[in-house]
């Protein structure tokens, strides 16, 4: 049996769409988990883009980059793209004096 590479470029050659979408999305999808990562760590995803095309990671626009993450972000369980909250929250102290008290 022929290597599976081979295959994929004789049937869709390296110039068609169905190839070039296929490498987008591969491309994507290797670096997925540290996407989903960094999202949950705050940064933008035009950030995360723009540092991902200026190191040749990923080769595709800005619309079709968000569109995929997109669709990583609702196939990953809700616990890992959300930030887990760290101090404490406000809490209203009812006793806090008036302000004539203040003065």
């Amino acid at each position: 049996m022929k290597d599976l590479s081979s295959l994929l470029k004789t049937k869709f050659k390296n110039d068609s769409a169905t190839a070039k979408r296929a490498q987008i999305r591969n491309e994507i999808l290797i670096c997925g988990d540290e996407i989903l990562a960094e999202l949950g760590k705050g940064w933008s995803l035009r950030a995360i883009w723009e540092v991902l095309m200026e190191n040749d990671e990923i080769s595709c626009t800005y619309k079709t980059f968000a569109k995929h993450v997109g669709r990583l972000q609702a196939k990953a369980p809700a616990r890992a793209i959300t930030p887990k909250k760290e101090g404490k929250d406000f809490r209203w102290d009812s006793t806090t004096p008036s302000k004539d008290d203040l003065i």
